[in-house]
């Protein structure tokens, strides 16, 4: 882009569909930080990152964490570039939805997470949130950790996987048993986790297509190393109410 188009953190909600939002940085910098959010669809003839709704919050130092009901979750940051300004610590999460592009103010952590601070996707839904410090003292050093019960825990019973395969192959159909598979309107692999400064660079969701049969479902796995590189996932299944299972991992040989 000829623009410089900021951002602090970044993720694939969908393929080849990116969104990134807050302000770029290293600690020890100054300046007051950006809530603007903006996306990219390199689907599209001619991609152009476009701005969307802005975060409620302005954040350097934050973490975005796909969900697996395909929303996105904005955690930690502070509103300028220091890194290490606690007075200054953003606690409330925040939700994007991909359908509308549009923010909403979540539950607030209970302990600051700026520079080196860190969030991951866990297989029974829930982020954990960890870490902050070791730059030069001037951030404390988090050793500690939380946990964020997205509202779909809320919701209701979960949809159930009760075997799945260990690996699955590219554009191959494979098995999934569940005893809910009436109730199933989504299935997809988000890759696991490798975040560092604030970033995970591993980070992508793939929605995949089903269909009903006995027992479960039979699931289509990912057409190509492109869309999904070999290595390991988690597969969650989502019912009508939003809901998802616990994911069990398979691996993409």
């Amino acid at each position: 882009d000829s623009r410089i188009i900021d951002g602090g953190s970044a993720t694939m909600y969908q393929p080849g569909k990116f969104m990134k939002a807050g302000s770029a940085t290293d600690s020890q910098e100054s300046g007051p930080s950006s809530n603007t959010t903006f996306v990219l669809d390199m689907t599209q003839p001619t991609p152009a990152w476009q701005q969307t709704a802005s975060m409620a919050n302005a954040r350097s130092f934050m973490n975005l964490t796909l969900l697996p009901d395909g929303t996105v979750l904005a955690t930690g940051g502070e509103t300028d570039k220091n890194g290490g300004n606690i007075a200054n610590a953003v606690y409330a999460a925040e939700m994007w939805s991909p359908t509308t592009q549009t923010w909403a103010t979540m539950a607030s952590m209970r302990t600051p997470r700026e520079y080196h601070g860190t969030a991951v996707l866990l297989p029974d839904g829930r982020v954990l949130e960890s870490g902050m410090g070791a730059d030069f003292g001037n951030v404390p050093n988090e050793l500690s950790a939380e946990f964020y019960s997205p509202p779909y825990l809320f919701k209701g019973a979960r949809p159930n996987i009760t075997q799945a395969p260990a690996q699955i192959q590219y554009g191959a159909n494979f098995f999934v048993a569940t005893p809910d598979a009436a109730s199933i309107t989504n299935v997809s692999l988000i890759r696991t986790g490798a975040v560092t400064h604030f970033f995970d660079q591993n980070e992508r969701f793939l929605p995949l297509a089903f269909t009903q049969t006995t027992g479960g479902l039979t699931v289509t796995a990912p057409v190509n190393g492109n869309l999904a590189p070999p290595g390991y996932y988690m597969l969650f299944i989502v019912n009508s109410s939003g809901i998802p299972s616990i994911a069990p991992f398979v691996q993409i040989p």
